[in-house]
């Protein structure tokens, strides 16, 4: 089953942009089909996108109240700016 079978709306944010940075990894190890082909549709980013940005907001607003970000959730943020770049590069590509 691949990306584009599954109806992202069904799928938990978190869960759904952690399966499209795997559908990226694994789409750039094949040959490219055609050379416009993306490995991901513009939903499939938006919706991991939002997700992570809200995450990246969530933390942000904590710090600003002065709450520290324990190393779990630091960890966490550090994963969602990767996240954030991987889908950028796949767009600009």
């Amino acid at each position: 089953m691949t990306l584009d079978q599954i109806d992202a709306d069904l799928i938990e944010p978190d869960r759904l942009a952690e399966c499209v940075i795997d559908t990226l990894k694994s789409e750039r190890r094949r040959p490219p089909r055609d050379g416009r082909q993306r490995g991901i549709s513009a939903r499939e980013a938006l919706i991991a996108l939002k997700f992570e940005a809200t995450f990246v907001w969530v933390c942000a607003a904590n710090l600003r109240a002065g709450t520290e970000l324990v190393d779990d959730d630091f960890d966490r943020l550090v994963v969602a700016c990767q996240r954030i770049d991987t889908i950028v590069e796949e767009a600009a590509r």
